[in-house]
């Protein structure tokens, strides 16, 4: 019997400062109040559309102020019997977060190319993103002030398993895992929920539904945004020596996906902890300019609320997005297949099936107040101003107007310009992979080992942190009401790769075929030689698709273009299409109010793929018994071959089809010299 107990603890501080921290606001003809409204001052940020790279302001005013804390205990206990192998445990960890991050402190503004076009409801390339942000014209943006937040996760495990040696040749491996995965709570209980189905306070205008409520309230009791799950995690594997050169191995499990993936769980994302001031840069979508850049905010900002009992009335107006506290908690079922041979010539052959299926996966936040489709059809006529019936209730943004467009009053929740869920779990995926590996061991020193993955990854989602991804992400949902019209290859799918990676002791000097009889100096001069690398072949991605301009007037959906029958796939090297990467012509942009056929990623265009060699040139001397010295050379790239960056797609972009940069670095030679002792 052998007992393990484990304990830890981990303290994580980290400050970001932009360099244009303490930036004065009146440089840009605004009033002094604003300077002391921000909670950091920075200069702002720009957004300008078909202008990508001409502003060089991403991140220049992110903030961050982090003291973070894990504690941990995991205590383990073994017990040998027999032909079992039992092993029990459990595991408790408690994550605190004491948090303030915002990237646009001072406000960010968008600026496309409406409000300079002749007509922005028609189809086509008038106006000019720039000539909107020359005058001042931007169509969208707005300042958020965040809280400092205390955040607080606490996990819980239990988990008992069994390894049972069958007989000589069959091993199984069973058990099962309990988990309790914390969700956030907050020291203050700053903390909101969103209840689509709750009747509105402002029911005596319009029968509305959807509101929000505090955490540790009638309203939601728990004082956590998202619901505590038991969770339980059946395992099981097999190894079975069928004869003594060939060994079959499965297995089956299922794996909880944490809390802490769906961030904007976290309470620094918490409506109740940042109030956005949003900027009324155009009230009829696009046609005429309304508040401008030369004083954006002529109310003032607002401070995060917290608490206070006026944020319901705070957020009337507002886009806002929260957790719905009853949800399913998202899991995969991965499994496997595979056989293992010893062949002659130490050579060592695996091949082997794995799948995976993800369930309630997390998605981008899903907006439920988006237009219904059927209204769509009214066209232009959905941003005529109509009387308002929020005017005077509504303190701040387009509802606080006596006049607001038609769309607004027939979206489900019109009281709010957004209603959306956080990280909804509604997503699914599926992965199935051929796996074949190959392994050579060389009797005088060295190995050979190849590797190659045929695959397919297929979901209608993709990841909660798309600005990460190398294609920019996929985007948001077109349709909010038809979530399974996502479905596609993912932005990640690798459909092949191989890998083969290689050592070899060159056969020279002491114990080698040649010179082994040398002495002395030569002999060390000779001695130790070797080489090693890895070469890697992979496909590209999927490409997403967009337009430039969103032209729906859906008031909360996206849009994509429509396919005109023919192929994306372009032919020639990847050189000669670096300025048409795929075929433009494949795509048109959809008429104004309908939404595009286009799937999220292209199924038959991808990124350019990988054929990389990295190699080097190593030798080991031993000067004296215990004192050695290692040389070693060391090429990246070695044929300096180039793996060009991700084209444009969005659709109505002077870029799009267009590379315009290099992914992969160039060859990079480094030298090393090491001291064994």
């Amino acid at each position: 019997m052998i007992f393990d107990l484990r304990l830890s603890y981990l303290r994580f501080s980290y400050d970001r400062t932009s360099l244009t921290r303490g930036y004065d606001l009146t440089q840009l003809g605004w009033p002094a109040a604003l300077n002391n409204q921000v909670t950091v001052r920075v200069s702002p940020q720009p957004q300008v559309t078909g202008y990508n790279g001409v502003f060089s302001t991403s991140g220049s005013g992110s903030t961050i102020f982090a003291r973070n804390d894990v504690q941990s205990i995991a205590p383990t206990m073994i017990k040998i019997r027999g032909r079992h192998t039992l092993k029990f445990g459990g595991e408790f960890r408690r994550n605190t977060h004491n948090y303030y991050q915002q990237n646009n402190p001072s406000g960010n503004f968008t600026f496309d190319r409406l409000l300079t076009a002749g007509n922005p409801f028609a189809a086509g390339n008038t106006g000019d993103g720039f000539a909107s942000y020359l005058l001042g014209y931007a169509n969208g943006g707005g300042v958020t002030n965040n809280a400092f937040v205390a955040g607080q996760q606490i996990y819980r495990a239990m988990h008992v398993g069994d390894q049972f040696q069958l007989t000589p040749r069959l091993t199984l491996n069973y058990g099962v895992r309990f988990e309790q995965m914390g969700p956030w709570s907050e020291r203050f209980d700053r903390l909101i929920v969103l209840l689509p189905g709750a009747t509105n306070e402002l029911s005596g205008v319009l029968n509305l539904k959807g509101k929000i409520g505090f955490v540790n309230s009638p309203d939601s009791p728990s004082r956590n945004n998202t619901k505590l799950g038991n969770l339980w995690s059946p395992r099981l594997g097999l190894a079975w020596r069928v004869i003594n050169k060939t060994v079959v191995r499965a297995g089956y499990g299922i794996f909880w996906l944490g809390n802490d993936i769906a961030f904007g769980f976290a309470p620094n994302g918490d409506l109740s902890n940042a109030y956005t001031t949003p900027f009324l840069g155009t009230l009829d979508g696009s046609v005429t300019p309304n508040d401008t850049l030369r004083n954006p905010f002529p109310n003032g900002l607002i401070a995060p609320p917290g608490r206070s009992p006026n944020l319901q009335r705070l957020l009337y107006g507002q886009g806002i997005t929260a957790a719905v506290y009853d949800e399913p908690h998202a899991y995969t079922q991965q499994w496997n297949f595979g056989v293992q041979r010893e062949l002659p010539g130490g050579t060592a052959l695996s091949v082997a099936y794995a799948g995976a299926k993800g369930s309630h996966l997390p998605g981008p936040g899903q907006q439920l107040n988006q237009l219904p489709a059927q209204f769509m059809s009214l066209g232009a006529s959905l941003q005529d101003q109509v009387t308002n019936p929020f005017f005077g209730q509504v303190q701040i943004g387009t509802l606080a107007q006596p006049r607001v467009a038609r769309g607004q009053l027939l979206r489900p929740y019109p009281h709010y310009t957004g209603f959306a869920m956080q990280a909804p779990p509604n997503r699914n995926s599926i992965y199935h992979s051929a796996q074949f590996k190959v392994e050579r061991r060389f009797a005088r020193g060295g190995s050979l080992l190849g590797a190659y993955t045929w695959s397919k990854l297929i979901s209608d989602t993709d990841t909660l942190t798309g600005w990460l991804e190398p294609g920019g992400g996929a985007g948001g949902v077109q349709n909010n009401y038809d979530i399974s019209a996502e479905r596609s290859l993912t932005l990640y799918d690798t459909p092949h790769r191989a890998v083969i990676s290689y050592i070899v002791d060159l056969p020279f000097g002491k114990g080698q075929r040649f010179g082994a009889s040398m002495a002395g100096v030569p002999s060390k001069l000779i001695s130790g030689w070797g080489i090693n690398g890895v070469t890697t072949f992979q496909s590209g991605n999927p490409l997403p698709i967009g337009v430039a301009v969103n032209t729906t007037n859906s008031f909360g959906g996206g849009q994509r273009p429509n396919r005109t029958g023919q192929s994306a796939n372009s032919d020639g090297s990847a050189q000669s299409r670096v300025g048409r990467w795929f075929n433009t012509s494949a795509f048109v942009a959809p008429g104004s109010f309908t939404f595009g056929n286009s799937s999220r990623t292209m199924p038959d265009a991808r990124s350019h793929g990988i054929s990389n060699f990295d190699f080097s040139l190593f030798k080991n001397t031993q000067i004296t018994e215990r004192v050695g010295l290692q040389f070693r050379t060391e090429i990246f790239n070695l044929f300096n071959r180039v793996r060009f960056g991700y084209p444009g797609t969005a659709l109505g972009n002077p870029q799009f089809g267009v590379i315009s940069g290099q992914f992969n670095d160039p060859r990079l030679v480094q030298f090393a010299l090491r001291l064994l002792f």
